[in-house]
């Protein structure tokens, strides 16, 4: 890590917690810089109301003689209106696209994005994405009905495209996730449909901010977003938005008050499913990188494998598209093989934490390949 981005996240602790001293790198840090970093990994809403001094953190003085310009300010307040604007209308397409479902007999829940948003202090300034919900029925019920308005395509087995918003993606999921190892994905298709009723009767709503909408539990949303989370260190690459999006997860964890048979259940869950290691990976960086108070946790954080998931989320940013060590790479190979081998090697870099995942990776890449291209045939 290098001292800017150390800069970066101390300023980024300081942003997301109450009553910190003020951080002395503060007098360092190159605005236009800081907010370059902020949109790699999506966070910019993180450092805004600070930043402009909106939550009562800063004074001007604070910053010594590294003050923003008013250069800096204005790109600053772009980015603000920008979000306020794109979370507004992702609020309200998240409660007519879930309440459409509704009406049409499909209950449902709204996966991560706005659901995660109302877990925020500010949640018109966390980073949009898309759409993900998730619709009961089963993939066969699911896609009969979406034919009735759109012919599908590119379905994966567990989401399908439904542009039904002409400004905004939408992914239809059957189910919430999946893994790759085909025996432990079995089991987590068990696991959600054991839990998707009390999931799709979830009403979730922030006052002022958003219209009432089906999402997941917040127990639930603890073991399936770090699975989600695992899932793109496996495939994609993980960025700063979901280590926040848990970061509040956490939060929330504790202002419901904690219940210790609940804790139990989600660690043997995590057990389950093999993923107890990175729970404490990303435990580790909640506690040491972002400031969250050690009772919080659920568990013990895990200092070496946390510092390991810290690297993949810097190098890679949001989704791993900024991860230079294999897009420079596959850039200079040619041919579908040669690029297979480079990724494959790359992706062997996980082995020896995840084995588990890792050594299917090859095999479900070739299954999503050969799927690709049958589809393209038909």
């Amino acid at each position: 890590m290098d001292n800017n981005t150390a800069l970066y996240l101390e300023f980024l602790r300081f942003c997301l917690n109450d009553g910190r001293a003020v951080p002395q790198g503060i007098t360092q840090i190159k605005w236009h810089d800081l907010l370059a970093f902020a949109r790699k990994q999506c966070i910019v809403g993180m450092y805004v109301p600070t930043l402009l001094m909106e939550d009562g953190k800063l004074t001007k003085d604070d910053f010594g003689a590294n003050k923003p310009t008013d250069e800096d300010v204005m790109e600053w307040v772009f980015e603000k209106q920008k979000l306020e604007k794109l979370n507004k209308k992702a609020f309200m397409y998240t409660a007519k696209v879930s309440m459409k479902f509704k009406q049409l007999g499909f209950r449902n829940c709204i996966l991560k994005g706005q659901g995660n948003a109302v877990n925020y202090p500010y949640p018109l300034m966390r980073g949009v994405g898309d759409i993900d919900i998730w619709v009961e029925g089963g993939e066969e019920k699911v896609l009969a009905l979406i034919e009735k308005y759109y012919h599908p395509k590119d379905a994966t087995k567990i989401h399908v495209d439904f542009p039904i918003i002409s400004d905004m993606p939408v992914e239809v999921h059957f189910r919430p996730s999946y893994m790759l190892n085909p025996f432990m994905d079995k089991k987590l298709v068990t696991w959600f449909d054991k839990v998707a009723d009390e999931q799709f009767s979830n009403m979730v709503q922030r006052e002022g901010v958003a219209e009432p909408f089906y999402a997941p539990t917040n127990y639930f949303n603890l073991f399936y977003q770090l699975l989600h989370i695992h899932r793109h260190l496996t495939k994609r690459g993980i960025g700063l938005r979901q280590i926040i999006d848990y970061f509040y997860l956490l939060k929330k964890r504790k202002a419901d008050g904690i219940d210790p048979v609940a804790d139990k259940n989600l660690v043997e869950l995590l057990k389950t499913f093999r993923l107890e290691k990175f729970a404490r990976a990303i435990l580790y960086i909640e506690s040491s990188m972002l400031g969250l108070d050690a009772d919080h946790l659920y568990l013990e954080p895990d200092e070496k494998e946390g510092l390991f998931i810290i690297n993949e989320v810097l190098e890679g940013g949001n989704f791993g598209y900024h991860d230079n060590r294999i897009i420079n790479e596959l850039k200079e190979r040619k041919g579908h093989i040669s690029r297979f081998i480079a990724l494959e090697t790359f992706n062997l870099r996980l082995l020896k934490h995840y084995p588990s995942e890792t050594l299917w990776m090859p095999i479900q890449d070739l299954i999503d390949h050969f799927s690709r291209r049958k589809k393209n045939v038909d």
